[in-house]
């Protein structure tokens, strides 16, 4: 009896220091948000005016809640032209298209820059903004207080009355955005009047709060991305999961060791193109098991009904488990990997065929000994998606971002690149950009338009110094005049919208005057196409090659085309990525601005394609006779079709649009190398034949000048 109250009474002590200490964690957040709310001072206006300020907070809302979806949805970016996602190819690019055809693109906050056929002195990077405007250039708060400016500046369109009163408005609107401890703060200085009959109201300043809780799923999203570049808990994932489900059996994934001893006997093969499709099956089944301790929908993985539930338990709750610094009670915390996701695969084998090194011995038995040994080359993203249900109002918000796995010999392919976590949140602002600091000579800067040399107005003029960021103002009649921060080794960033953005050099320690000239080019809308060299052969056996006498052919009607332009970086410059797809030879538009580039042609034919089944035979030797033992590769036709594309070819170089090759262009045709399979008989395809993918790479390395794009004026 005695036992059983005091068991009574840990409960009922359990449970009151549950409550207490969830009245204190909300007590805590709803002092926040008064503190924060009350850091919100606003002039006062008449009761007749207060329809003005009610209706720009309204749109104040509207706009920084819109804002706040777009970057959650794509990892930190409103403008999508600022990321690169190659829909065929998920990991050649540093974003993901979430959605097949539709998106959004999703940031690679931690992936291998490299093309992924590098082996040694990789490049991994991270597109990662900076959360504040302190933190560096174009960061969330950045693109968030430019994306609120855009959408209040249409505000009013439409509205030039008010309860009988004439609205109108006195001057531009600038925007601030800040994000706070548990919410975003807006604020807003846009002069408007308020004219009714003999009386006039003034209204000038705005702000709201939106309660979204941005900070904590920036720092959680960041501390995860830290966590995979320094631990690589994907991989470690990735390899339980390939270790579980492989064996020398055909129904399991190739072992990445294996031993089999016994009579005369070709043993287990695989094909390489079918151990893909097995392993992404599993991938989209096993990724979603990975968690994040102290996050809200974090749970104790329980055994099925499986033969050792103690080892799977602890298996599934530590190689699947991610801890972190701090608890987010509040917070979900998700993995996923979505089978249209294609990933960089390969394996060790002799082609598409995967076969044991078998060894057979007649000293006394006829035995023979299969040994299976595969290295798994892998590289795939994963989605990281942070959400609080509770956030907007209870409408919930979403903050995703991508994680790419790299595994190379089946073993992580790991890089010096550091991924730091983002500074505390209480770091104090710099100085660098402060009235007092602006102590040079005077600068005179005439921006021009590149097309046609006219002054251009509402340019963004932003110095840069190592981390330090100064937004000095825009230009006016063309012109901009001010003292700068003193820099040596500063960079001069120019920006406006619809323009190609542009930096140069400029060192800010003298106090001599000095004048500058800066030309800004136009973003063109240009038509491209597209053209084919076919790669081809004429039977099973006979080789691929591509025929120069065939020159070059149109599209195939059910060909589809991504063409993916991204301009190389300069220092302090915003990406530019420019994308168009076209369907068999219907030409499409792209926006283009000069500057060198990479280009990335990539096609796919949703066309119906069958590989069909091949007979192959092996003799296997006995101790006086040898029996020939004959199997079909693949076992089952390989069938492509619309919904399950043939990859027609891939091509990637380097070229420079020079604005004067832009200047009055018409249309530009892109070419390219395909692996023509359309063109081969069912009868003479073979499994071997998805060898020849990587081939037209190859070509473009060695006849560079077939490639070139060609543009019309």
């Amino acid at each position: 009896m005695k036992k059983g109250q005091i068991t009574v009474f840990i409960i009922i002590g359990i449970s009151l220091l549950f409550i207490i200490g969830a009245a204190l964690y909300l007590t805590g957040r709803t002092q926040e948000q008064a503190l924060e709310l009350a850091q919100i001072s606003l002039s006062e206006v008449p009761e007749r005016a207060q329809p003005v300020r009610d209706l720009i907070h309204s749109c104040l809302l509207d706009a920084t809640e819109d804002g706040l979806r777009r970057l959650g949805a794509s990892g930190g970016y409103i403008d999508q032209n600022q990321l690169s996602a190659n829909p065929f190819y998920t990991t050649e690019g540093d974003a993901v298209q979430l959605a097949p055809d539709a998106g959004p693109n999703v940031a690679y906050w931690w992936h291998m820059k490299s093309p992924n056929a590098c082996t040694a002195d990789c490049e991994f990077a991270s597109k990662r903004p900076p959360l504040r405007k302190a933190d560096g250039r174009n960061s969330i708060e950045e693109q968030l207080e430019r994306y609120v400016q855009e959408q209040l500046s249409e505000c009013l369109i439409g509205t030039s009355e008010i309860q009988g009163c004439t609205l109108r408005a006195i001057d531009e609107p600038e925007a601030s955005v800040s994000v706070a401890d548990i919410s975003v703060i807006t604020t807003a200085n846009y002069p408007l009047q308020l004219q009714c009959e003999d009386q006039t109201f003034s209204v000038n300043d705005y702000a709201i709060e939106t309660i979204v809780p941005l900070r904590e799923m920036y720092e959680l999203a960041s501390e995860i991305t830290t966590h995979q570049s320094q631990t690589g808990i994907l991989e470690q994932a990735t390899n339980t999961v390939i270790g579980t489900f492989s064996g020398i059996e055909e129904d399991l994934l190739p072992p990445s060791r294996g031993l089999k001893f016994g009579g005369p006997d070709a043993g287990v093969f695989w094909v390489e193109y079918e151990v893909l499709q097995q392993l992404k099956g599993l991938l989209t089944s096993y990724i979603p098991l990975i968690q994040v301790f102290g996050t809200k929908n974090y749970e104790y993985i329980e055994s099925p009904d499986v033969r050792d539930p103690e080892l799977y338990e602890l298996v599934y709750n530590r190689q699947f488990l991610i801890p972190t610094n701090n608890s987010r009670r509040f917070l979900e915390a998700r993995f996923a990997y979505l089978d249209w996701w294609e990933p960089y695969f390969d394996l060790n084998c002799k082609g598409q065929l995967c076969t044991a090194d078998s060894a057979t011995s007649f000293t006394m038995l006829p035995m023979t000994l299969n040994r299976y040994e595969f290295a798994y080359d892998l590289s795939y993203p994963v989605l990281f998606e942070i959400r609080d249900p509770d956030a907007l109002g209870g409408e919930g918000y979403t903050f995703n971002i991508m994680l790419e796995h790299n595994m190379r010999s089946s073993k992580r392919f790991a890089s010096d690149t550091n991924i730091t976590l983002p500074p505390p949140a209480n770091t104090p602002p710099s100085i660098f950009c402060n009235i007092d600091q602006r102590t040079s000579g005077e600068i005179t800067l005439t921006v021009l338009n590149g097309e046609n040399r006219r002054p251009l107005d509402d340019v963004s003029v932003t110095y840069l110094c190592g981390d330090q960021v100064c937004n000095l103002g825009k230009t006016r009649d063309g012109t901009f005049l001010s003292r700068f921060p003193r820099c040596v080794g500063g960079t001069l960033l120019l920006s406006r919208k619809d323009f190609s953005s542009t930096t140069r050099a400029l060192d800010t320690h003298r106090e001599e005057p000095l004048r500058l000239q800066a030309l800004l080019e136009p973003e063109r809308w240009v038509n491209v196409s597209v053209r084919n060299y076919q790669i081809t052969k004429i039977d099973k056996r006979s080789p691929w090659k591509y025929e120069a006498a065939a020159g070059l052919s149109r599209p195939h009607s059910k060909q589809q085309t991504v063409i993916l332009l991204k301009r190389k970086e300069e220092p302090g410059a915003e990406p530019f990525v420019a994308v168009a797809e076209i369907l068999g030879g219907k030409p499409a538009e792209i926006k283009l601005v000069p500057g060198r580039y990479e280009v990335q042609i990539t096609s796919l034919l949703r066309d119906d394609i069958t590989i069909p089944p091949d007979e192959r035979c092996f003799t296997v030797k006995k101790l006086v006779s040898s029996k020939e033992k004959c199997f079909k590769v693949p076992e089952e036709p390989l069938v492509f079709n619309e919904s399950t594309p043939f990859p027609y070819g891939t091509t990637t170089y380097e070229y420079t649009f020079s604005p004067e090759s832009l200047h009055g262009a018409q249309g530009i045709e892109f070419r390219q190398f395909t692996i023509a399979i359309d063109k081969v008989e069912e009868k003479e395809r073979v499994i071997e034949d998805l060898e020849q993918l990587k081939v037209p790479q190859l070509y473009v390395e060695s006849n560079p000048a077939l490639i070139w794009p060609v543009i019309r004026k």
